[in-house]
């Protein structure tokens, strides 16, 4: 008997500490809310982020011709190891030091680069960031092989 009232008490503790523990619950309301606002703040300042690259303006269909100086003009030829102009190979930092003079002395001046199939893209994209870097706004693409020098 004294057995059976040590069982009950055991059975009756185990019952009120079943009903003292708690559920627990997770709220996601206030993450949502979190993750709603940060896409808000990402589209928003998405917006600012500036584009990095060369940017062309081409010209229209009805615009006219453009008369230029021959001293406006510039010509450059890429080549494998450099840049060719007036018979002689410039490196990348002399391209870019001429380019720079260049811009001071001659007004709204122009660099024509003269591109050949065998010369490779990454050849033209150096010329055109040299130019880019050196200030110059106009520039001109001519195909060397249809009736460029070469």
């Amino acid at each position: 008997m004294e057995n059976d009232n040590v069982i009950v008490k055991i059975l009756q503790r185990r019952g009120r500490l079943k009903k003292k523990s708690e559920e627990r619950t997770f709220d996601s309301v206030s993450i949502a809310d979190m993750a709603f606002l940060l896409l808000i703040f990402f589209i928003v300042t998405g917006s600012f982020v500036l584009r990095q690259g060369i940017f062309f303006s081409l010209p229209s269909k009805t615009a006219g011709s453009v008369m230029l100086d021959e001293r406006q003009i510039m010509e450059i030829y890429p080549r494998e190891e450099g840049f060719l102009h007036n018979d002689t190979l410039l490196s990348r930092e002399e391209f870019g030091r001429l380019l720079r003079e260049r811009e001071k002395t001659v007004r709204d001046s122009v660099l024509m680069i003269h591109m050949g199939k065998r010369i490779r893209y990454e050849r033209l994209v150096d010329a055109l960031s040299v130019a880019r870097e050196s200030g110059v706004r106009r520039v001109s693409l001519k195909n060397a092989d249809k009736g460029g020098a070469l």
